[in-house]
């Protein structure tokens, strides 16, 4: 997520949580290319967590919300097509393990009137 370091002249000065400088880093995601973007400059081991969009202000997160309202909407419709689809596909599969187990159960209801003692033995059989 993070990239080159901003021009120190044209970021404005923050500090984290834990009042040490900060050092701004220009972002080169898909989601937000070139967007600035400050954090603490100590390695993760050593940080306090700071991190902070350079534009990160309430009136630019209330229009990405707005921007992202249409996306999640979308992504909720998908995500209920997938949910009907899968379950179309499982109770079609429920139908063909049912057929299943129908023909198995005919083959063993057939097998188990063979092996009746009435059909043991017939007039060829060398033990009668």
């Amino acid at each position: 997520m993070s990239g080159s370091s901003c021009d120190s002249i044209s970021s404005m000065m923050m500090t984290c949580f834990c009042g040490e400088m900060t050092r701004c880093f220009t972002s080169k995601t898909s989601l937000n290319p070139g967007r600035r973007f400050y954090r603490y400059s100590k390695p993760k081991i050593e940080n306090c967590g700071f991190w902070r969009w350079e534009d990160s202000s309430p009136g630019n997160s209330s229009i990405e919300v707005n921007l992202l309202k249409p996306k999640l909407e979308v992504a909720m419709l998908k995500m209920e097509n997938l949910r009907e689809k899968k379950l179309e596909n499982l109770e079609s599969l429920n139908y063909f393990k049912m057929n299943k187990l129908r023909n198995l159960e005919a083959k063993v209801s057939k097998l188990k009137m063979f092996n009746h003692p009435m059909y043991q033995c017939s007039s060829w059989c060398a033990k009668c």
